[in-house]
């Protein structure tokens, strides 16, 4: 297995921001272009980009024709989350050029319409699993996903549906740079044999060897924002430590063994 590379960019106003642990009252802008930051990312090494309208997703506004632009503006694959509930919404972004989209809050909420998606076009869906306390959030992480599953159950309800992947992301290590969650990520492995793409807490390399064991046994992936837009750590730096490494890691051995 080797984790492919998916940094974010949050759209909010036109600007590059980023959010802790999903907050809207904790909203930190950045000052570099969104266009700057994707094409340095494709230099750096990334395997695509994962773009979140967050105005969208918090349904107070939307960035439609930024992120239609910005879907061209790399040749890598982007992949675009951010209030995309309807037919009409996922049409378009992907006619737009998306690669794929992440939906979060449709699943839940249309289940029925989320089953047709999924059985027409399942490589180009993302089904993203928002967590709190192992829990699925949806509307923008602001509500309960109304069910009583956690996430381990409902990826393994999204793999029996043909989900090829899943987004899932720790809300409460989200922008936080704490690291990531191993134990969630490894119970959503557990139940789901497709794509997983790990998110929230990502600070640096070091990290990386706790997700490749977490989620051995199917292909994956990490998204991460903060950390690299705060000069943490660099795409360049994490292609490097996943190039280098041997078959990239040694699953055999706990992040650190050997220091």
């Amino acid at each position: 297995m080797k984790l492919r590379l998916w940094p974010a960019v949050d759209l909010s106003g036109g600007k590059v921001v980023r959010l802790l642990q999903g907050d809207p009252g904790k909203m930190r802008t950045y000052d570099v272009p969104p266009e700057d930051a994707l094409k340095r990312y494709e230099a750096e090494g990334a395997d695509g980009i994962h773009l979140v309208d967050l105005d969208a997703a918090l349904g107070r506004g939307e960035n439609g024709a930024l992120v239609k632009r910005l879907v061209r503006a790399v040749r890598v694959p982007v992949e675009v989350g951010g209030g995309i509930r309807s037919r009409a919404a996922i049409d378009e972004l992907l006619h737009a050029g998306a690669a794929r989209v992440v939906l979060g809050s449709l699943p839940f909420t249309d289940a029925p319409l989320f089953a047709e998606l999924v059985a027409a076009r399942a490589p180009q869906v993302v089904a993203a699993l928002d967590c709190l306390d192992g829990m699925p959030r949806i509307q923008g992480w602001t509500s309960d996903s109304g069910g009583e599953m956690d996430a381990a159950a409902v990826a393994e309800v999204f793999g029996a549906l043909g989900v090829h992947a899943l987004l899932v992301t720790d809300i409460a290590r989200d922008g936080a740079l704490t690291g990531p969650n191993g134990p969630l990520l490894a119970s959503v492995r557990r139940a789901f044999v497709g794509e997983i793409l790990a998110s929230g807490g990502i600070r640096h390399s070091g990290d990386l060897p706790e997700i490749a064991a977490a989620l051995q046994g199917g292909d994956a992936g990490v998204v991460l924002g903060r950390a690299l837009l705060e000069g943490y750590v660099s795409v360049r730096e994490l292609r490097d430590a996943i190039d280098e490494a041997a078959s990239p890691f040694r699953l055999d051995e706990p992040p650190g063994a050997g220091a």
